[in-house]
């Protein structure tokens, strides 16, 4: 579960930005924690370890930038986010605590998407990462007509298929399928920065599953065979290596 913290004295600005974060994070699924700060003292006091932090560089009576300085101090691996009106600031937050982006007040959902995403791309082990789906059907192991939420680690999903003429995704994973309600491109939005691709028409394989890629036909490391498109084939490929090669670690089909 990522630990997230935002730190602002301004109610409104916080409060702003904590609604702004939670759809982003609800958007992609990912099992998360917020936890709001008014001073920096008090952020610092916590305890807490946190993997994403949302600072204003300007807190009251508090220098932003020496907060996020002994931050970077106490955790070398927590990526700081500065709100900022103050552009002429962002040299010294890059120089004294290895800021990893900044958000202009106030700050647009877009953009926050935008350094959410980079965020996650660049965080070890996202394959690790637990996501949530609603309102899912248990096809095997049969667990009754209820429909129930189901969280479960990325690296437990082997591949999406579209139900053709139907609003639900069968989810195969390594411990049975599910069915979910959702719209393709809305799922491929999702989980593109989790390393999966389209392979052909309405499947989405995970890339850490693939052991093989023939000219028209993937093999996954469990046996299975998927159909991979002559149209989507140079990039899916493409995908494949871009993923494999990024910092998230080296080849290792």
């Amino acid at each position: 579960m990522l630990q997230i913290a935002i730190c602002d004295d301004e109610k409104k600005d916080l409060l702003h930005m904590r609604t702004l974060v939670e759809e982003v994070m609800d958007h992609f699924s990912v099992r998360y924690d917020i936890q709001n700060f008014d001073t920096g003292e008090e952020l610092l006091d916590s305890g807490l370890s946190f993997d994403l932090i949302f600072i204003d560089i300007k807190l009251n009576g508090e220098d932003g930038i020496e907060i996020g300085k002994k931050i970077y101090w106490k955790n070398r691996n927590v990526k700081v986010i500065f709100q900022t009106n103050f552009s002429e600031e962002c040299v010294n937050a890059v120089n004294k605590s290895h800021a990893f982006a900044f958000l202009t007040k106030p700050v647009e959902k877009e953009l926050l998407k935008n350094q959410i995403e980079e965020f996650l791309r660049t965080r070890e082990g996202i394959q690790n990462m637990w996501v949530t789906f609603s309102n899912t059907k248990w096809i095997y192991p049969t667990k009754g007509e209820e429909q129930h939420t189901t969280r479960i680690p990325v690296r437990d999903i082997i591949y999406f298929e579209g139900i053709k003429n139907d609003s639900f995704i069968k989810v195969t994973t390594k411990n049975g399928v599910f069915l979910y309600q959702s719209e393709f491109p809305e799922l491929e939005e999702k989980f593109r920065l989790f390393g999966f691709g389209i392979c052909s028409r309405g499947i989405m394989v995970n890339f850490e599953k693939v052991r093989e890629m023939k000219t028209q036909e993937l093999i996954l490391k469990n046996g299975e065979k998927l159909p991979l498109s002559r149209r989507r084939s140079v990039d899916f490929r493409e995908k494949m290596a871009e993923f494999f090669y990024s910092s998230m670690g080296g080849w290792n089909v």
